[in-house]
């Protein structure tokens, strides 16, 4: 709650211990210069709320296990709505990181670029990618690495394309479609310079990273 900013995007980094976390993570090892497994499985958009109310702040994903279910994913082109909560358990998910977008990266335009993203699959097929990386996690076949075929994990293509809509370059060099979120993760503690360059300001927030993968 220290770290709680309501007037900045927040973007939530989760590293989960769970079957389908441990085979996200180890997937984006080729983007570590060691090759050992990402810190990280998930990303996510935090979305406005009362501090007091941290718990059930909005958080908006495309995850590979959607409390809910999946519904029919292309009415919003993949996009889930959920509460902090569901990934309060430090057990579950001992790696957690709340990344703040500087300030010419407004929360309210944001929503509205996300709302137009669940319209737009034309502008990236967020399904496509879900289905891709499904088929990986859960061994179907002998589907490969999605993110070798330029396929990033679902949620971090979304925050990418929407805040690319913004004019921020979450993850400079990277395809928006091929982003994940070791990258995003690479991006904040790595490209400084490249963002005060460009005028947009730098990431900030806080992290811890306790739980390690055996190599």
């Amino acid at each position: 709650r220290a770290h709680w900013r309501n007037d900045r995007v927040a973007i939530l980094l989760l590293g989960g211990t769970g079957l389908v976390d441990f085979r996200l993570r180890v997937a984006q090892s080729h983007f570590r210069n060691d090759l050992t497994p990402s810190h990280w499985s998930h990303v996510a958009l935090l979305g406005q709320g009362e501090a007091k109310a941290l718990v059930t702040a909005p958080l908006y994903e495309i995850s590979l296990m959607p409390a809910e279910g999946f519904g029919f994913p292309p009415a919003s082109n993949g996009v889930q709505r959920t509460v902090l909560g569901r990934y309060a358990d430090p057990k579950s998910f001992p790696n957690i990181a709340i990344l703040y977008l500087p300030a010419s990266v407004t929360p309210k335009k944001l929503m509205d670029t996300l709302e137009q993203f669940q319209q737009q699959r034309i502008v990236l097929d967020a399904v496509q990618l879900l289905l891709a990386w499904l088929g990986y996690v859960w061994g179907a076949g002998r589907t490969g690495n999605p993110l070798l075929d330029g396929m990033g994990i679902p949620s971090a293509a979304m925050l990418e394309t929407v805040t690319g809509a913004e004019g921020f370059d979450l993850t400079p060099g990277l395809e928006s479609r091929a982003s994940c979120p070791e990258a995003i993760w690479q991006s904040a503690r790595w490209w400084h310079d490249y963002h005060k360059e460009n005028k947009e300001g730098a990431i900030t927030g806080a992290f811890c990273t306790t739980h390690y993968l055996p190599t």
